[in-house]
């Protein structure tokens, strides 16, 4: 609750007061009451999943966690990039202070601690996965196992602009992840097979933008 009023006071927040928010606040978080299997339960951290509350509260802890938890490491990266609760980074140094780093930043806090998925030379950040080559960092898209790209339905009842949107939304996508006209015309082509078969009409050729 300390970052939301921290937040607030920094907006200089006046109507409704910060007390009074604070107060409806300690209601929601400290307040919430489940039933499961027939027994009632009472949550006593964090905050209700699916509530419209839960994502701004949860950058705000983070963003105020994150800045003390790096400014005490021992060692920090050179890149730390968050989106909600994906974090991508860049080490410079060795693996023993990498492992030093990792122990620190999850015994900071009793309940947040952060996974890692380790590589010489690609890693995966949300949809795009990032390779180091000799001539810099390249970009491709990134597709979970699990995923079976089931777009919408070409006899879908939704309106017909809707459906003519896909194409052009994802091929824009793979084009601003994609860094080479290669991975670009790839990603087009299993693109353009995803749609086919959902009833879609073949689209063009992918050609550079």
């Amino acid at each position: 609750m300390s970052a939301c009023v921290s937040a607030l006071n920094a907006s200089n927040q006046s109507r409704p007061s910060v007390s009074h928010i604070k107060e409806l606040m300690s209601h929601i978080l400290m307040k919430n009451n489940f039933t499961f299997s027939d027994r009632h339960f009472l949550q006593v951290q964090g905050t209700a999943m699916g509530t419209k509350m839960a994502p701004s509260y949860a950058n705000l802890f983070m963003s105020q966690l994150e800045d003390r938890l790096l400014s005490s490491a021992p060692n920090r990266p050179l890149v730390w990039w968050r989106f909600i609760d994906d974090i991508f980074s860049i080490w410079g140094g060795d693996q023993d202070s990498l492992d030093e780093f990792i122990n620190h930043i999850n015994s900071f806090h009793p309940t947040i601690k952060f996974t890692t998925e380790q590589s010489l030379t690609s890693v995966n950040f949300l949809d795009v996965t990032i390779t180091k080559s000799p001539n810099g960092l390249v970009t491709d898209v990134y597709s979970k196992p699990t995923d079976t790209h089931q777009y919408l339905l070409s006899n879908s009842c939704h309106p017909s602009h809707c459906k003519k949107a896909i194409a052009y939304s994802q091929a824009l996508r793979i084009r601003r992840i994609c860094s080479t006209d290669t991975l670009y015309k790839r990603r087009s082509s299993e693109l353009r097979k995803h749609l086919v078969s959902r009833g879609h009409s073949e689209p063009p050729s992918p050609r550079g933008i």
